[in-house]
């Protein structure tokens, strides 16, 4: 009578053979200190599907989307762009909850608080270069900011454009600040 085999043999099977397919359907979710926004960060699934895949983020208030899947990419003179092909190797989350004294302004105490993320990413072929996006969510904010850390592969480079897409959802409310000239006070 032949033997069948266990699942958690096949399961284990399936995550020792498959680690970098299952490492590029990870995403990365931050959420504000009150529970409200999120910004989610995937690497999406190229065609023909691969170990790497688009590094894209979203954004949602109250389960509602603010910004749909927008990818985020840096376009690099002379090289390939740095985004399109990349796997997320590590996710760092922090918190900050502190005060500090403002000089001048409304308010003479300011508070800073916000969950981070910083996630470390790869490309799995090629050079392997690296790229890493540190996040920020408030409770009425999202800020991320890119990171191209020291590396052989990758010892200098020129920014030609960088592209990250904003793709804002069809429900929701946007507004223009238009400021005439580089002097102009946000407040007004």
């Amino acid at each position: 009578m032949p033997t069948r085999p266990r699942p958690l043999a096949c399961l284990l099977l399936f995550a020792v053979t498959t680690p970098a397919t299952l490492l590029a359907q990870s995403a990365a979710v931050v959420q504000s200190p009150d529970g409200r926004l999120a910004l989610t960060f995937e690497v999406a699934p190229t065609n023909p599907p691969s170990a790497a895949g688009q590094l894209v983020y979203a954004v949602t208030f109250r389960g509602k989307p603010l910004i749909d899947r927008s990818a985020l990419e840096l376009d690099l003179q002379g090289q390939r762009p740095l985004g399109p092909s990349v796997a997320i190797l590590k996710q760092t989350p922090s918190q900050v909850d502190e005060q500090y004294r403002l000089v001048t302004g409304k308010s003479s105490t300011v508070r800073n608080h916000y969950n981070a993320l910083r996630l470390d990413l790869e490309e799995p072929t090629g050079a392997g270069r690296k790229l890493s996006v540190e996040a920020r969510v408030y409770d009425d904010a999202v800020a991320f900011r890119y990171v191209v850390p020291d590396q052989t592969a990758l010892r200098e480079f020129r920014l030609t454009k960088e592209a990250t897409e904003f793709r804002i959802s069809k429900d929701a409310t946007t507004y223009a600040l238009l400021l005439p000239h580089f002097r102009t006070m946000y407040e007004s």
